[in-house]
C-alpha cells in the first residue's frame, strides 16, 4: 500500500521534503489531476491523471550521476544507463523494450548528468501497464549480460567519438579537467573504451562486475523519483505503480554526497585561451562559481542578475558592446547547479575588433556590476520578473507527455512535492541582502577567464587529455584585476552609457478569452482572399489560452532562393531586420512576446507569437521598422551582420558529418539548393546598397500568405492584416514570378552515388546517407510508405546499432524534398567503418526485410497499423503544434489540413500484400522502379576507400550542380481550388 511521505525536513537519505498537506501546486489553466506518493520502497512518486491524453509516458530519475563513477573507471554511470536497456531477467531480449514500444506508437531515451540518471519513455495510452512492466525491471533485475556489455561498450566509445569535434562538450571537459583534481567534477563522464576496457582490464577488473556492484549500490529505490502520466484515474495510477515499482530495492542508502567547490582561490582569477574546432568561434566566457542555488527556489536571486546582466535593451552591456563594435551575442545565468555549487556564466560572441579588446570588453561587464551595486536593489525589477513568471507558469501550455515526465522526474530531486511544478518558474520572495550575497561574487579574483578563437592555433601550451583541446592558462595580472574592480560607469571605455533598464511596457495586463464559437477545431478559415492577400483565421477553440499566434509570408520573387546571390541576401536581410528591431522585441520577449524574421525558400516569413493582448503592437513595430530599414541601416551594423552571416558558413564546416551528407543530399535534389563555397563568394561581394536595394524590392511587389490563430476575433484578425498590407502598400507579384522549388527526378532502376571528403579533417567519423526516392504521392500511396517505415525502423536500429554496432548514430525516416517529393532514408554516422562497408549493410539489412515482414503474424501486423494510426492522430499538445501543422499546409500550397487524419484512414485499409508490393517496386535491389541517392562522406581515415570504383550499373555524381542542370525534374502539384475553405458570413 503506498503511503504519504511524512518527513518534514530535509535527510541525505530521502527526496526532498514532501508535506502530505499541501497539494501539488498547478497552474490555473491546468486540468490535470496530480497526486504524490510514496511506496513501501520509499520510491517517490508523482501521478498525473490526464482522460485526454492519448499518449502515456512516465520517467525515473535516479539521483546518481557520474560524479559517482569510481576511479578506475570513468564512465561507469553512463555506460550503465545504455546497458539497462539491453535486456532484463523477464524479459531477456535486447529489443523486447523498443520492440514493445514500437509496436504501440511509443520511444524511450535516457541521460546521464552530473548527479542524476533520467530513463523516460512514451507510449501509446492504451498500452501503458505492459511498458510499465518492461521498464519498472530496468531497476529490478536486469541482466547486464557479457555479449551486450562487450558490444554496447564500442556504442559508448562512438558516441564519444562524435562529440570530439563538439566545441560545447570540448569546453565542459577542460572546466572540468582545470578544477580541483580531488573533487569528483574534475571525473570524465562520458567513457569510451579506453575507460571501461582497457583500463579496467590492465588492472585485473571485470567491467561486467563493476556494473553489477554500481547498480547494487547506487539503485535504491529511496534515492528514484518516478512520474506517471497517462488517461487512468490517480487511483489506477497509483494501483499500477505499486503492481509493477514495489519490487524495485531499496537499500536505504545515502544520497551521494560531494561536498566543497571545485574552484578554489588556486582554481581561479586565471585566463584561458582556448583553440576551438570551429573557424568562426570568437567567444569570452565569465565563470564565477558560487554556493548552491537549489535551497534558494523560492528567492531565485540569480534570476535578477541575469535579467540585468543579459539585457539588451537601451544602456545595457550588449548594447553598448555593439555600439563599439565588439561584440554581436550576450547570454548570463547559471552555468552549473549542483547540489553543493553552483556557477554563473557571462558569456559573449566576440567581433574579429573585440577579441582584440578583451580586457575592455571585461571591463563593461564589471563597470556595470558597479551599477547594479550603485543603484542598489529595486524591487520593481524583482516584481517585474516575478509577473512575467508568475503569467508563464498561470498560461503554462501542454508539453508532449515524455518531455513533461521527464523534467518532472529531475525537478523532484531539487524541489519540494508541492512546488514541483511551480518551483522552476514562480518567483515566490523577494530578498534584497541574499541578491547582494550573489552580487558579491562578480570578482576577479573569483572568477574564471576564457577566450575563444583559432588565432590562438600553435601558440598554446597545453592539451587537454580526453578531447585534445588546446590551451593556455595563466594567472591574470594584478594591474589589469585592479582595473576591473575599480571599473564603473563614468570610465572612458564607458562613457556614461551604461544605466539600468527602464519599465517593460509589453506586459501583458488583459488574459480575457474571447469564447468565439461555432467554428472548425481542426482547420483555419479563409477570410480574405485577394490578389494581394490571403488571411487565415482560426480562433483558439481548443486550448482557451489568452494567445495568438500570427505567421505572415511575404511571397516574392526577390526573397527567393533562385540564386545563391538571392539566398544570401534573404539570410543577411533577416538577419539584420532581427538586429535591428533588437530594442523592441527584446522587451517583448521578456513580457514572453516573441517576433522574428526569417527567410524561406519563398520569401520572407515573420512571424508574432504569445499574449493577445499587445501582440498588434510588436506586429505593427516590426513591419514599421522593415519599411524604414533601408534608411536607418548603419554600415556598422551591417559590417557587423555579414561577417556572422560568414562565420555561419564558415562553422557549417565543423558541423558532424551527418549534416554534411544531409546538406548534400538536398543540394543533388533541390533546384534552389547552393552549395556552402557558392554562398560565401556571394557574400563576399554583397555591399550595404545591395541589402538596401533588396529591402526595397522586397517590399515593393508580394503576395501576403498569413494565418491567425489564437484568441482574437474575426475583425481583430483583419485589423491585423491591415497593419501588414497598409504599411507595406505592396503592388501584387506577376503570376510568372511566383518561385517555385522543383526536385530532381531520378531515373528508374538506378542508384546514384555522390561521395566528398568530410571537410573536417579531424573528424574521425564517416556518414552513409542511403534515400529511396518514391516521388509524389497520393494518400493510399503515402499511407503504405509510413508503415512501411514503421515496420522496419524498430529493427533497422536493433540489427543495424544494438547487433552489428555500425555507429552510434543510426536512424531512418520519411524525407521530403520539395513540398510532395516523398522517399525512405538510411542514415548510419560512424568512426569505426566506412561508407561503402556501411552501404553493404543497409542492403543487406533491406535484402532481409521482405522475409521478416512477411513472416509477420496477422496480429502483430494489426497492432503496427494500429501503432501508426495512433502515431498519426496524435493530439496537438499546445496552440503551437496546432498552428504549426497548419503553417505547414499552408506554406507548401496543399491546403490539406487534415492530412494526417486522412492518411490514418488509408492506413487502416492496407494489406500486407500492398506493402511486400512497395518493397518490391521501389526499394528491393534491382526493382524496376527503385530510385536510390547514396551520400557518403568519408573521414580521413577512412579515405583508402575514396577511390574505390563503383558497382555496375550504379551512376557516379561528381558535381551536384551539374547533375541537377542534366536531370528531369518532378512536375508541380496541381492548384487547390480554394472556395470550400472561405468563410460562409452569415
Amino acid at each position: 500500500m503506498a503511503t504519504n511521505i511524512e518527513t518534514n525536513g530535509s535527510s541525505n537519505t530521502s527526496n526532498p521534503i514532501i508535506d502530505p498537506t499541501l497539494p501539488v501546486e498547478a497552474s490555473q489553466q491546468d486540468d490535470r489531476k496530480y497526486k504524490l506518493i510514496q511506496l513501501p520502497n520509499k520510491l517517490t512518486c508523482l501521478l498525473i491523471s490526464d482522460p485526454t491524453t492519448d499518449k502515456a509516458a512516465a520517467a525515473m530519475d535516479v539521483r546518481v550521476g557520474h560524479l559517482s563513477d569510481p576511479s578506475n573507471a570513468p564512465g561507469l554511470a553512463h555506460f550503465l544507463e545504455h546497458m539497462l536497456f539491453m535486456g532484463t531477467e523477464k524479459y531477456p531480449d535486447e529489443n523486447d523494450y523498443s520492440v514493445y514500444l514500437s509496436s504501440h506508437g511509443g520511444s524511450s531515451n535516457a541521460f546521464t548528468d552530473m548527479e542524476s540518471t533520467n530513463y523516460y519513455f512514451d507510449v501509446s495510452a492504451d498500452h501503458f501497464d505492459g511498458a510499465m512492466d518492461r521498464f519498472a525491471q530496468f531497476f529490478i533485475d536486469p541482466l547486464f549480460s557479457k555479449d551486450s556489455s562487450d558490444r554496447e561498450l564500442q556504442a559508448v566509445d562512438s558516441e564519444h567519438a562524435k562529440n570530439l569535434q563538439n566545441d560545447s562538450w570540448r569546453m565542459f571537459q577542460l572546466s572540468k579537467s582545470l578544477c580541483k583534481k580531488e573533487h569528483p567534477f574534475s571525473k570524465f563522464g562520458s567513457g569510451n573504451l579506453v575507460t571501461l576496457k582497457e583500463g579496467p582490464e590492465k588492472e585485473g577488473l571485470d567491467i561486467r562486475a563493476l556494473l553489477l556492484d554500481f547498480h547494487k549500490t547506487y539503485y535504491s529505490a529511496n534515492v528514484m523519483n518516478l512520474v506517471m502520466l497517462g488517461k487512468e484515474s490517480l487511483e489506477e495510477l497509483e494501483a499500477l505503480a505499486e503492481k509493477y515499482l514495489t519490487d524495485v530495492p531499496n537499500k536505504d542508502i545515502q544520497v551521494p554526497q560531494f561536498p566543497g567547490t571545485p574552484f578554489g582561490k588556486e582554481q581561479l582569477c586565471k585566463k584561458l585561451t582556448v583553440v576551438p574546432v570551429r573557424d568562426g568561434v570568437r567567444s569570452l566566457d565569465m565563470q564565477f562559481p558560487m554556493r548552491e542555488t537549489d535551497s534558494l527556489y523560492l528567492k531565485k536571486p540569480t534570476r535578477y542578475l541575469s535579467h540585468l546582466i543579459g539585457h539588451e535593451g537601451k544602456g545595457s552591456i550588449l548594447e553598448l558592446l555593439k555600439q563599439k563594435g565588439w561584440a554581436n551575442e550576450l547570454s548570463s545565468g547559471e552555468s552549473r547547479s549542483c547540489s553543493d555549487w553552483s556557477s554563473f556564466s557571462i558569456s559573449v560572441e566576440l567581433t574579429d575588433e573585440g577579441l582584440e579588446k578583451v580586457d575592455q570588453v571585461v571591463e563593461v561587464i564589471f563597470a556595470y556590476i558597479a551599477l547594479i551595486k550603485k543603484e542598489g536593489l529595486q524591487q520593481w525589477i524583482h516584481d517585474e520578473t516575478a509577473t512575467v513568471a508568475a503569467c508563464q507558469f498561470r498560461f503554462l501550455s501542454k508539453r508532449n507527455p515524455m518531455d513533461y515526465t521527464c523534467s518532472l522526474a529531475s525537478a523532484m530531486q531539487i524541489y519540494p512535492g508541492h512546488h514541483v511544478l511551480s518551483g522552476p518558474y514562480t518567483i515566490y520572495e523577494y530578498d534584497p541582502d541574499t541578491i547582494g550575497e550573489f552580487l558579491n561574487y562578480f570578482t576577479p579574483e573569483n572568477m574564471l577567464l576564457s577566450v575563444t578563437s583559432k588565432k590562438f592555433e600553435g601558440f598554446t601550451q597545453e592539451k587537454e587529455h580526453w578531447y585534445g583541446t588546446e590551451y593556455t592558462i595563466e594567472d591574470l595580472p594584478k594591474d589589469v584585476c585592479d582595473t576591473w574592480s575599480k571599473a564603473c560607469v563614468d570610465s572612458d571605455v564607458t562613457d556614461g552609457q551604461l544605466k539600468l533598464p527602464e519599465m517593460n511596457d509589453m506586459i501583458a495586463s488583459d488574459f480575457s478569452l474571447k469564447g468565439i464559437k461555432n467554428m472548425p477545431v481542426d482547420e483555419p478559415k479563409l477570410i480574405v482572399d485577394t490578389d494581394r492577400c490571403r488571411l487565415w483565421y482560426k480562433p483558439d477553440n481548443v486550448f482557451d489560452m489568452p494567445k495568438v499566434n500570427i505567421m505572415v509570408l511575404l511571397h516574392t520573387a526577390a526573397a527567393a532562393a533562385n540564386s545563391a546571390v538571392d539566398s544570401v541576401l534573404s539570410l543577411l536581410y533577416s538577419q539584420i531586420m532581427q538586429e535591428h528591431t533588437n530594442d523592441f522585441t527584446y522587451l517583448a520577449s521578456m513580457a514572453s512576446l516573441h517576433c522574428s524574421v526569417a527567410n524561406s525558400a519563398r520569401g520572407i516569413e515573420i512571424a508574432c507569437s504569445g499574449y493577445n493582448h499587445k501582440a498588434h503592437i510588436l506586429l505593427k513595430r516590426m513591419v514599421q521598422a522593415m519599411t524604414e530599414m533601408p534608411d536607418k541601416l548603419e554600415s556598422a551594423l551591417f559590417e557587423r551582420m555579414k561577417d556572422k552571416v560568414s562565420k555561419q558558413y564558415q562553422n557549417f564546416n565543423f558541423a558532424q558529418p551527418y549534416q554534411h551528407a544531409i546538406y548534400a543530399t538536398d543540394l543533388c535534389l533541390e533546384s534552389t539548393k547552393w552549395s556552402i563555397e557558392d554562398k560565401m563568394n556571394a557574400l563576399n561581394s554583397i555591399e550595404m546598397r545591395d541589402i538596401n536595394d533588396f529591402s526595397r524590392r522586397l517590399l515593393s511587389r508580394f503576395h501576403v500568405e498569413l494565418l491567425i490563430h489564437g484568441n482574437v476575433s474575426t475583425d481583430e484578425a483583419k485589423d491585423m492584416a491591415d497593419i501588414v498590407l497598409n504599411q507595406f502598400n505592396a503592388s501584387p507579384p506577376l503570376s510568372s514570378t511566383i518561385p517555385q522549388m522543383r526536385v530532381a527526378q531520378l531515373q528508374d532502376g538506378i542508384d546514384y552515388v555522390h561521395r566528398f571528403q568530410e571537410p573536417n579533417e579531424k573528424n574521425t567519423n564517416s556518414c552513409m546517407v542511403s534515400v529511396y526516392q518514391v516521388g509524389p504521392m497520393e494518400l493510399h500511396a503515402n499511407a503504405v510508405l509510413s508503415l512501411f517505415h514503421h515496420l522496419l525502423k524498430e529493427p533497422a536500429f536493433n540489427e543495424l546499432r544494438t547487433a552489428e554496432q555500425l555507429g552510434y548514430i543510426v536512424h531512418t525516416s520519411i524525407k521530403t524534398n520539395g513540398d510532395n517529393i516523398k522517399a525512405l532514408l538510411f542514415l548510419i554516422q560512424s568512426d569505426s567503418f566506412d561508407p561503402i562497408h556501411i552501404d553493404g549493410r543497409i542492403e543487406a539489412f533491406i535484402d532481409r526485410l521482405h522475409e521478416k515482414i512477411s513472416s509477420m503474424s496477422d496480429e502483430e501486423f494489426q497492432a503496427n497499423i494500429d501503432s501508426v494510426c495512433q502515431s498519426l492522430r496524435e493530439k496537438n499538445k499546445n496552440i503551437g503544434e496546432e498552428s504549426s501543422k497548419y503553417w505547414h499546409v499552408l506554406t507548401n500550397g496543399t491546403f490539406m489540413f487534415k492530412r494526417l487524419e486522412l492518411v490514418a484512414d488509408e492506413v487502416e485499409k492496407i494489406v500486407k500484400d500492398e506493402v511486400l508490393a512497395f518493397y518490391d517496386e521501389f526499394v528491393k535491389k534491382g526493382a524496376a522502379s527503385r530510385k536510390k541517392l547514396g551520400v557518403q562522406v568519408f573521414a580521413k581515415q577512412h579515405m583508402e576507400k575514396f577511390e574505390e570504383e563503383v558497382a555496375d550499373g550504379e551512376i557516379l555524381i561528381n558535381s551536384a550542380p551539374e547533375f541537377k542542370r542534366i536531370t528531369p525534374l518532378f512536375g508541380l502539384p496541381p492548384a487547390v481550388d480554394l472556395v470550400a475553405f472561405k468563410l460562409q458570413q452569415p
